[in-house]
C-alpha cells in the first residue's frame, strides 16, 4: 500500500515537472530560437526597397518585478512594381513582443521617429516572391538569443529528465525487487554532478554573455559574472574527471562476509578491480580502509567529518581478465554505532574506501554495519566518544615542558623554536616570539581583522561613490538612516580592526594578555604558576580544519584566553609549551623589591582611538561646510554687533554679482564680472548665477555670464535636496525659449537630465510653454520619454499635475497617447487629480468620453 502511494506521488511529481519545465523551455526558449533562425535563413534573399514611415510608437509594459519592457510598433509604406504596400514588421520576430534586453526597441523607435519627422525614407527588406511581406531589420538580435538560451537548455533539460524518470517509474513493475548489488560513490554521483554542472552553466554562461556584451554595464558587475563562469568551468571539469574515473572503475564489484557486519566481530571485504583500474599509475599502492563519518543533515550541504578509520593489510590476487582482487579483514570495535543511526545530532555513515598511497580517495561503498545493541537503545546505552558537542566543551591539558638531564627545565633554544614530541619544531605561522630584558613576548598576527578593516573602508568608499558624496568644493552628507549608519559605524570598525593587537607577555611576576586597539582596550593578568596547567580548547572549525585556543586560569579561577584561535592541536600545543617554558625561565630571574610597571586588568574604551574618530568627524564637518560657518562666526565677532544675514563670506565682486542678479540689474552684473566676479558662482541654494538668470528669463544676464566663461552645463548637485538641474533645464522650467536657444548655441546639451530623469520636454511641459515644445520636437526630442528615476512619469503626466491644459491639447494634436500609464498604473488623469488641477481633470475626462 505504502509502496503504491509513494510510486504515485513520484509519478505526479515527475509529470508536473515534465509539463511545466518542458512547456516553459519550448515556448520561451526552443520555439523563439528556432523561429529566429528560420526567419534569418528565409530573409537572406529579400531585396531592399525605400519605405516611408507612417506611424511609430514605443509601448511600455510593466514587468513582474517593477521593470519596464518596451515594444516598438511601426507602420510604413513602400512600392514594388508600381503597387503600394503597407507593413508593420520591424525585426525577424514575426510576432513582435516587448522586452528590455538591450536598447534595440528604443533605437529603432528613435530612428523611425526621426525619419518620420524629417520626411526621410528608410530601407525595408521585401520578399520578391510575396511583396506584401517586409521587415526593417534582418539582423539577428544576439543578446536576445543569449537571453533565451537558459530557457532552451535548462528548462528543457529539466523537463526531459523529469519525463524520462516518469517513463522509467511507469514501466518498472510494481513488484520489482530492487537491485541488491552495492553501488560505489562514483556511479551514484555521476548523473547528479553532470546535471548540476549543465544547470549552472546553462544559466551562468548566457547571463555572463549578456553582461559582457553590454558596453554600458559597470566593470565590477562584469567581473562578478566572471566568477560564476569560473565556477561553471570548475563544475564541468569536476564532472569530466568523475566520469573518467567512473569509466576506469566500470565493472568493479564488492562483497562483504557477513553482508551486515556486527560490532565486536570481524568482516572480510573483497573488492574486485577491473583491468583498466589495475593498469593506471599507482595501482600497486591502492589499499582498503573502513571509515566512520558523521554527517550533519541539519546544515546546508550536509557537511561531514571523518571520525574513525580502521585499516587492514589487503591480500592481492590477480584475476584471469587482468584485474585484481583485494581481500582485507577488519576487526570492528565493540562500541561501533549502526550505519544510518543518529548520534549526537548527526547521521552515522560507515564506508569502505579505496585509497591511494597519498591518501586521495578513489571510490567508496556504504557498508551496513550494525551495533551490538538495538538501534533504539544504542544512543542511551553506549557513550559516544565522537560527539561533536562534547568536543566543544572538552579542555585538553597541554603537556608540561620537557626537563633536561639535570632535572631543570630546558630553555627555549631560539625565539622561534619549541622542542616537543607532538608539537611542530617551530611556531605556527602568525606567531612571533621575542625576548626583552623584562619579559618574553608573543605577538599574534591579526590578518582576519586587517581584511575586515579593508572591507569596511571599501564599503564606505562604495557608499560615497554610489551616492556621489564628494562634489567639487563640497561634501554631501547622507540624508537617510543607512547613510548615516555607514558614515558612523564603518570608520569606527575600520580603525578598530586595522589597529587591533594581541600580545602575551610572560614576566617574572606573572602573565599579561593584551588584546585591543585604538578604540577598545582589554587587559587580563594571570599568576605565573597557571602557565604550568594550561589547556587547549576547540573554538571553531572551517573547511575541515579545527582551530584551538590556549586557556589559563586567573586568580579567581576563571578561564582566560591567552591566544587567539590557532590552526590545529599541534599549534596550540607548541604555543602552550612555549608559555610554560618562558615562565620557568623568567621565574628564575625574579628580583624581590624590583620596580615593575603595574598593569591592572580592565576592559574599557581606548580614548586615543575615539579622539581619532572625533578628528575624523570634525574633518567631515569642515569639508561639508563647517569652515564657512566658522569663518562667518569670526567675522560676526569682528564686525559691529549687527545681525549677520548669512553665514557665508562673499568676496566683494561676488557679493555685487549676486546682488545684481537678485535686483535684475544687467549693467551692475556686467560690471561685477569685469571686476573679477566668479561667473560660475553658486548661491546658498546650490544654484549657479546662470541657472538663476535662465530661470527668470534674463537674457542680458545670461549673455554676460556666458561671455565671462560661465559653464552652460554646470549641474546643481551641492545639496541632496536639489534636483541636479542645469541652466537649460531651468530655462525650460521657466518657459523662456529664447534663453534656452542661446544656451544651446553656447553648448548646453539637450540630453541633460536631472536626478529625477526630467529632461527639457518634461520641464517645458510643466511651464506650459507650447512654443518650447514645438522647438524641442523639431530638435528630435521625444514627447513621451518616461522618467524612470522618479515614478516613470511622462511630460503629459507632469503637465496634467501642473494644470497645463494648453500643453495637453497640443500633445493630443501630436498623437501622444494621454491614456498611457506609468509603471504604477497612473495615467495623466490620475496625475491631474493628485495635483488638484480641476481644469485639467475635466478636460481629460471630457476627452475620454465616447463621441
Amino acid at each position: 500500500m505504502g509502496n503504491t502511494m509513494g510510486r504515485g506521488v513520484l509519478l505526479v511529481f515527475c509529470a508536473i515537472f515534465a509539463v511545466v519545465f518542458g512547456a516553459g523551455g519550448y515556448w520561451a526558449g526552443l520555439r523563439p530560437l528556432a523561429e529566429t533562425a528560420l526567419a534569418a535563413w528565409t530573409v537572406r534573399s529579400w531585396q531592399p526597397v525605400p519605405a516611408q514611415v507612417l506611424d511609430v510608437q514605443l509601448k511600455q509594459h510593466a514587468g513582474s518585478e517593477g521593470g519596464t519592457a518596451y515594444q516598438v510598433l511601426a507602420r510604413y509604406r513602400y512600392a514594388v512594381a508600381g503597387q503600394t504596400y503597407e507593413a508593420q514588421r520591424v525585426g525577424l520576430d514575426p510576432n513582435s513582443r516587448a522586452d528590455n534586453v538591450g536598447d534595440w526597441q528604443a533605437q529603432w523607435h528613435r530612428t523611425l521617429r526621426q525619419a518620420q519627422e524629417r520626411g526621410e525614407f528608410i530601407t525595408a527588406w521585401v520578399n520578391p516572391r510575396a511583396p506584401a511581406q517586409a521587415l526593417l531589420d534582418r539582423s539577428i538580435r544576439w543578446r536576445l538569443q543569449i537571453f533565451r538560451l537558459p530557457f532552451a537548455l535548462v528548462f528543457t533539460g529539466v523537463g526531459v529528465t523529469a519525463a524520462w524518470m516518469f517513463l522509467r517509474i511507469l514501466r518498472r513493475p510494481q513488484d520489482d525487487v530492487p537491485d541488491l548489488e552495492p553501488t560505489h560513490s562514483l556511479a551514484k554521483g555521476q548523473g547528479a554532478l553532470w546535471f548540476f554542472a549543465v544547470f549552472w552553466c546553462g544559466i551562468a554562461f548566457p547571463m555572463a554573455a549578456l553582461f559582457w556584451s553590454d558596453g554600458k554595464g559597470p566593470w565590477w558587475v562584469k567581473g562578478f559574472m566572471g566568477v560564476f563562469v569560473m565556477i561553471g568551468v570548475g563544475l564541468v571539469s569536476a564532472a569530466w574527471q568523475n566520469s573518467r574515473k567512473a569509466w576506469r572503475y566500470q565493472g568493479v564489484g564488492m562483497t562483504a562476509l557477513p553482508s551486515r557486519p556486527t560490532a565486536g566481530r570481524s568482516v572480510e571485504i573483497t573488492l574486485v578491480l577491473p583491468a583498466r583500474a589495475v593498469q593506471q599509475a599507482g595501482a600497486e599502492n591502492l589499499y582498503l580502509q573502513l571509515a566512520q563519518y558523521r554527517v550533519d543533515e541539519s546544515s546546508s550541504g550536509s557537511p561531514e567529518r571523518q571520525v574513525e578509520v580502521l585499516k587492514a593489510t589487503a591480500r592481492r590476487q590477480p584475476t584471469g581478465e587482468g584485474g585484481m582482487r583485494l581481500v582485507a579483514r577488519f576487526d570492528l570495535p565493540d562500541d561501533v554505532p549502526t550505519h544510518g543511526a543518529r548520534r549526537g545530532g548527526e547521521r552515522v555513515d560507515w564506508r569502505l574506501e579505496l585509497v591511494r598511497a597519498d591518501g586521495a580517495l578513489e571510490l567508496a561503498y556504504d557498508l551496513a554495519v550494525e551495533a551490538s545493541t538495538p538501534s533504539w537503545a544504542e544512543a542511551a546505552s553506549v557513550p559516544d566518544s565522537f560527539d561533536r558537542r562534547a568536543q566543544w566543551e572538552q579542555e585538553v591539558p597541554i603537556e608540561p615542558p620537557a626537563f633536561g638531564q639535570d632535572g631543570a627545565p630546558s630553555a627555549l633554544d631560539s625565539p622561534g623554536m619549541v622542542k616537543s614530541a607532538e608539537s611542530p619544531g617551530f611556531f605556527p605561522p602568525g606567531v612571533r616570539l621575542s625576548e626583552t630584558p623584562d619579559a618574553w613576548s608573543l605577538a599574534f598576527e591579526q590578518t582576519a581583522w586587517r581584511w575586515s578593516a579593508a572591507v569596511a573602508l571599501a564599503l564606505l568608499a562604495l557608499e560615497w561613490w554610489v551616492n556621489d558624496r564628494i562634489q567639487p568644493g563640497a561634501l554631501v552628507l547622507p540624508s537617510g538612516f543607512w547613510g548615516w549608519l555607514a558614515l558612523l559605524v564603518l570608520p569606527a570598525w575600520a580603525l578598530h580592526a586595522a589597529t587591533r593587537r594581541w600580545t602575551l607577555r610572560v614576566q617574572d611576576d606573572g602573565l599579561v594578555v593584551r588584546r585591543g586597539s585604538w578604540v577598545w582596550s582589554h587587559v587580563a593578568t594571570l599568576p605565573g604558576e597557571s602557565s604550568q596547567s594550561l589547556v587547549r580548547k576547540l573554538q571553531y572549525t572551517a573547511g575541515g580544519q579545527a582551530y584551538h585556543a590556549v586557556l589559563g586560569k586567573d586568580v579567581s579561577g576563571h578561564s582566560q584566553m591567552l591566544t587567539p584561535r590557532l590552526s590545529g592541536t599541534a599549534a596550540a600545543q607548541a604555543v602552550g609549551q612555549a608559555v610554560a617554558r618562558a615562565w620557568l625561565d623568567r621565574r628564575g630571574r625574579f628580583t624581590p623589591g624590583a620596580q615593575r610597571p603595574q598593569v591592572a586588568a580592565h576592559s574599557r574604551a581606548a580614548w586615543g582611538g575615539w579622539a581619532w574618530l572625533l578628528a575624523f568627524g570634525l574633518l567631515v564637518w569642515w569639508a561639508h561646510g563647517g569652515r564657512a560657518v566658522w569663518w562667518a562666526g569670526r567675522s560676526a565677532v569682528l564686525q559691529a554687533p549687527a545681525a549677520v544675514a548669512s553665514s557665508r563670506i562673499w568676496a566683494p565682486a561676488d557679493a555685487r554679482l549676486m546682488d545684481a542678479q537678485n535686483a535684475g540689474d544687467a549693467s551692475a552684473l556686467a560690471q561685477a564680472l569685469r571686476d573679477g566676479a566668479n561667473p560660475n558662482l553658486l548661491a546658498d541654494s546650490g544654484s549657479s548665477v546662470l541657472m538663476l538668470a535662465a530661470h527668470r528669463g534674463l537674457l542680458a544676464h545670461v549673455e554676460a555670464l556666458l561671455q565671462a566663461g560661465a559653464q552652460p552645463d554646470l549641474r546643481q548637485t551641492a545639496k541632496d535636496s536639489e534636483r541636479g538641474d542645469t541652466a537649460l533645464l531651468r530655462a525650460f522650467y521657466g518657459g523662456h525659449l529664447v534663453v534656452a536657444q542661446r544656451l544651446v548655441q553656447a553648448g548646453a546639451s539637450l540630453q541633460a537630465r536631472n536626478r529625477w530623469d526630467w529632461g527639457p520636454v518634461h520641464m517645458a511641459a510643466q511651464s506650459g510653454c507650447v512654443p518650447c515644445l514645438d522647438w524641442l520636437k523639431e530638435q528630435g526630442q521625444s514627447l513621451t520619454e518616461p522618467a524612470p528615476a522618479s515614478r516613470g512619469e511622462t511630460p503629459a503626466m507632469l503637465a496634467a499635475a501642473k494644470g497645463q491644459v494648453a500643453v495637453l491639447s497640443w500633445l493630443d494634436e501630436q498623437g501622444v497617447d494621454l491614456s498611457q500609464k506609468d509603471p504604477h498604473g497612473k495615467s495623466a488623469l490620475d496625475w491631474a487629480r493628485w495635483g488638484g488641477q480641476q481644469a485639467a481633470q475635466e478636460w481629460l475626462e471630457q476627452r475620454a468620453r465616447p463621441r
